[in-house]
């Protein structure tokens, strides 16, 4: 680990290789993708059904060979627009990236339709044979698509005339205009909303206000951007046979909809345990709570962090599960892996960015909070993950969602008892408040935003899109009954659906957040246990190569059971009535 003598103080900004690939380099392997696609056109179109393993096996690496510098291309740009929206010459690559997945979109398509058209026995005999062993996972996938998917003639159709891509574009130009205007100050979202956190009640009222007031402004476009993209979705997947707006995230999750509805309905019959906790944290605060109020840390005398004490503590804590998990995290940080510095024109929230071949990078906001240092813990987790699965090719490296958001939400959960040991006895109760906080917010706020993009997606299959006005209404409602009466919600907040990048870009992800939240929670309680670095180590180096099912559950953690789900509710229960007696 880094000494902290050696860790610059200020928060960094990312070097000119915080991607771990020359960009002159990205440029001169797009440059050969066009040709590259047609040769791999002429040489497997109508002619997968007659592949043997060892040929399959060929051409599922060509089609990595062009998939992986576009994908590397592609996170890259992503990655630098995220730091700065005014980069021109990032989303001119970017432009150019999205013009190469339209292409290969038409071209390569044939591909995969055409192994999940082979019958069962075929495919069978295929998925059984050893040298394709690594991509077994992916061709399953492919093949569970399969039913769902068009026919070669709608697919063409459809990757020349999908909206998608470009209602998401405008989406992504409506919210890197958003500004936020304080004391003078003009502010991009993700520098201006950490003030939430802080123990000012009055500084946190007039932020408030003052991002409510920025959403205002083409609070309308946004809307339209939002209920256009979500038509278009359900378009593509009524083309596609899709029995359901989610059953494509279900696909990809490799879980079934049975399981996720169990997992909903677990979380949300418990909503009562949002209410009892900031029932407690208004009567330890002393004062009715409104929206501004929710994050509000318990203790005022929690101290600030500077980035070296940040960063000691989440790579002690890493420090843990292993030689290889340690030196992966602490390589991050040394070799300029992570944007952690507030700057104009930076995206809201906290972001990793990954590749195949190992390619990672972290983009965060750092003001020195308790929430911050378990954001880095996050992200970290995200990109070790990442780093470790870098051998696997573009088809396996990345997990699913829900399993890559246990990963992350574990590396919060064992930074924050590292750092409980840590702590002196006063800094304990703000800590433990802060960490159920989160957990809290986690499980159930995220469900209570998949049920506000619900019903936007039920109004609009019923030929009901809502306006600015209508959205603002449902999401007063959703929020409404996540924090129940201890909250009152200032008529601003009924805009601030519009800033959420995941209801524009990922529909349907968030209850990979609650999936984790609860994995986590249950692997903490094992991480003591004989050889479990060996085995997350192993879980991690597994990339996306198995289902949530089959990689967690050499970790003790098995989704289909409902005892895993009950089990980490109970421990939240478990914190928030030891939080409830503190207060009483």
């Amino acid at each position: 680990m880094a000494g902290k003598s050696d860790l610059v103080v200020a928060p960094p900004r990312w070097s000119s290789a915080f991607f771990g690939i020359a960009e002159q380099e990205l440029e001169q392997h797009l440059e050969p993708l066009p040709e590259r696609l047609s040769a791999f056109a002429e040489s497997f179109q109508g002619q997968v059904s007659a592949l043997s393993g060892t040929g399959l096996a060929q051409a599922l690496r060509d089609y990595e060979e062009f998939f992986t510098p576009l994908q590397q291309g592609t996170v890259y740009a992503e990655a630098r627009l995220a730091a700065d929206s005014a980069d021109e010459g990032a989303r001119k690559l970017l432009d150019r990236c999205e013009e190469l997945w339209e292409m290969a979109a038409t071209k390569a398509e044939f591909f995969e339709r055409e192994f999940g058209e082979l019958p069962e026995k075929a495919a069978g005999e295929l998925l059984a044979c050893p040298v394709l062993a690594q991509y077994r996972n992916h061709l399953r996938q492919v093949r569970a698509a399969a039913a769902n998917s068009p026919s070669a003639e709608v697919a063409t159709v459809l990757a020349q005339l999908d909206p998608v891509a470009g209602w998401e574009r405008h989406a992504r130009r409506l919210l890197d205009r958003v500004t936020v205007v304080d004391d003078g100050a003009r502010l991009a979202l993700g520098a201006a909303l950490p003030v939430l956190y802080q123990a000012d009640r009055g500084r946190r009222n007039q932020r408030c206000a003052a991002i409510s007031a920025a959403l205002a402004p083409e609070a309308d476009l946004r809307a339209s951007a939002l209920t256009e993209l979500t038509r278009a979705r359900l378009a593509r997947q009524r083309l596609c046979g899709q029995a359901g707006w989610l059953s494509e995230e279900n696909a990809n999750n490799q879980l079934t909809g049975d399981e996720v509805s169990a997992l909903l309905d677990a979380v949300g019959a418990r909503r009562e345990l949002v209410h009892r906790y900031y029932t407690a944290k208004a009567a330890l605060l002393g004062h009715p709570l409104t929206d501004a109020d929710r994050y509000a840390p318990v203790s005022a005398s929690a101290d600030e962090l500077t980035w070296p004490e940040a960063v000691e503590v989440v790579l002690g804590a890493f420090a843990a599960l292993g030689p290889a998990v340690s030196a992966a995290a602490t390589d991050l940080i040394e070799r300029g892996a992570v944007d952690a510095a507030p700057g104009k024109g930076k995206r809201r929230g906290a972001l990793t960015f990954s590749a195949p071949g190992g390619h990672s990078c972290v983009l965060l906001t750092f003001t020195g909070t308790q929430r911050d240092v378990l954001t880095l813990a996050h992200e970290l987790g995200h990109a070790v993950h990442a780093a470790l699965s870098g051998r696997l090719g573009v088809l396996s490296f990345s997990p699913p969602t829900v399993l890559a958001e246990t990963v992350a939400l574990f590396a919060e959960a064992i930074t924050m008892r590292h750092w409980l040991h840590q702590a002196g006895a006063a800094a304990r109760p703000g800590l433990l408040a802060r960490w159920l906080e989160d957990q809290l917010v986690t499980a159930f706020r995220q469900l209570s935003v998949h049920e506000f993009e619900s019903t936007v997606h039920r109004a609009v299959a019923a030929s009901e899109p809502p306006d600015a006005d209508a959205l603002g209404d449902l999401w007063l409602s959703a929020q409404g009954a996540l924090y129940g009466p201890a909250v009152s919600l200032t008529p601003g907040y009924r805009l601030w659906w519009s800033y959420l990048d995941n209801l524009y870009f990922a529909p349907g992800t968030r209850y990979a957040y609650a999936f984790g939240q609860l994995a986590a929670t249950s692997l903490l309680a094992r991480s003591e246990e004989r050889d479990f670095g060996a085995r997350f180590e192993a879980l991690l180096r597994a990339g996306g190569g198995g289902s949530p099912a089959d990689l967690l559950g050499p970790l003790g953690f098995r989704p289909a059971e409902p005892d895993s789900w009950q089990s980490g509710l109970a421990a939240l229960e478990a914190q928030v009535g030891e939080f409830a007696v503190t207060v009483s």
